[in-house]
């Protein structure tokens, strides 16, 4: 999925440098459409109004004028389509961000009268229908129509899109990408509640992923206390799940053990997952395999679990066996591909394949993964080929290209802490 973060960033920075003139999103209704169209900025100003002010309203730059409103309206059949309140789109707009709360989805019937118009709200609101349905592929058709007004959205619209581009790349495994746009949301008190809510989580997730501790330390107990403040207990429970799979990174399997007896709420998966991964971090990797075997044809997380544990134990029969019938895997994700893709040149290429892998790919400009755990195993992994290859050179520098990349993962500096 083609998401350039950069572009986002810029895009960011513009908005702040911009004063907010309009109150409703004529402009960008008329700059959507004339693209569409394939029209000029001078065949749509043409007899009605100069090619200057139309190119000011579209970018919301002016107060739109009485004087040309219903021409330019009525030469982009916008007529029927724009509504001259926003009660109803600011009334939604806190739907989307409720449901995301909830993890619910709206029905049908919400998303209709948004599919007719043509600016930027509709696009926003479409973009985190589409999220909430888990069809990204509408949801980013939203996002390409969208960016270009990225610096005309208030603060409420800015941060639900950088929530919903977050989501977008926290599939992909882009943690640090994901985290460092919500940073550049809108300061806690300038949002309302439930937005920083949404804010707060996603942080939360991406920095459990990234072993970010200073993330966590800073803002976990902030967000427990708001969601016990307004009451809503399940989403305690379920940051408190990835708070504790989090923590299986730290503790002993015995001592975390006792703190998932008192977790009564944990599911069976999910308790036998945040032992596995405690167990996989005190090398205790046969008892992890033990619990892989049950759930690593079900979910990512558990396959690649799973098979660095194989691999520690040098049970290299077993690996190839799983490769090899990925057809019986239902859940495999971008960093579980480079896994695998990782032990098939591992255990199935010859010497010149297998050092070709590890230089195009390992030592290569190509971004692998955000999840810690699985890029400590490939520099650590990819180290331990080169030099039993005799390119010791070579493996020391896969040192020294991923030891500063594990570092900005887990980075704790003021640059992680939003002054809220």
């Amino acid at each position: 999925m083609n998401i350039n973060t950069f572009h986002i960033k810029k895009q960011a920075r513009a908005r702040k440098s911009k004063k907010e003139y309009e109150s409703r999103p004529l402009g960008s209704a008329i700059k959507f459409k004339r693209v569409s169209m394939k029209m000029t900025l001078e065949e749509g100003s043409e007899g009605i109004c100069s090619v200057s002010y139309l190119s000011k309203l579209e970018n919301n730059l002016i107060e739109p004028s009485n004087q040309f409103i219903d021409s330019l309206l009525e030469r982009f059949g916008l007529e029927d389509m724009y509504e001259e309140s926003n009660e109803n789109y600011e009334k939604d707009l806190g739907t989307i961000s409720n449901h995301f709360i909830t993890g619910t989805v709206p029905n049908e019937e919400y998303i209709h009268p948004y599919l007719i118009k043509g600016d930027y709200q509709s696009l926003l609101i479409q973009m985190g229908y589409y999220t909430l349905k888990k069809n990204s592929e509408e949801a980013m058709k939203s996002f390409y129509d969208l960016k270009m007004y990225i610096p005309h959205l208030n603060d409420e619209e800015f941060a639900l899109f950088m929530i919903l581009i977050n989501i977008q790349l926290f599939q992909e495994n882009r943690h640090s990408e994901a985290f460092d746009l919500l940073l550049l949301a809108p300061k806690f008190d300038k949002l309302q509640d439930h937005t920083v809510l949404i804010l707060l989580k996603w942080r939360l997730l991406n920095a459990f992923r990234m072993h970010r501790i200073s993330e966590v330390l800073n803002h976990y107990t902030l967000y427990v206390n708001k969601v016990v403040d307004i009451e809503l207990y399940e989403l305690l429970q379920e940051i408190r799940n990835e708070y504790v799979k989090f923590e299986a990174y730290f503790k002993h399997p015995t001592d975390l053990e006792k703190t998932l007896s008192k977790m009564y709420s944990l599911s069976q998966e999910d308790y036998d997952y945040a032992l596995a991964k405690s167990m996989f971090h005190h090398q205790k990797y046969s008892e992890s395999i033990i619990l892989g075997k049950t759930y690593y044809k079900k979910k990512s997380q558990w396959l690649i679990l799973y098979l660095m544990a194989l691999d520690y134990e040098k049970r290299h029969d077993e690996i190839i066996k799983v490769i090899n019938n990925q057809d019986e895997l239902k859940e495999i994700c971008n960093t579980s591909k480079i896994l695998i893709a990782h032990l098939k040149y591992k255990y199935g290429s010859d010497k010149g394949q297998l050092l070709n892998y590890l230089r195009r790919e390992i030592l290569g400009i190509k971004h692998l993964t955000d999840e810690y755990h699985v890029l400590d195993y490939l520099m650590v992994d990819a180290q331990r080929l080169f030099s039993s290859h005799q390119h010791y050179k070579e493996a020391v520098q896969v040192t020294t290209h991923y030891l500063p990349k594990l570092k900005t993962l887990k980075r704790s500096d003021l640059s992680d802490i939003q002054k809220d």
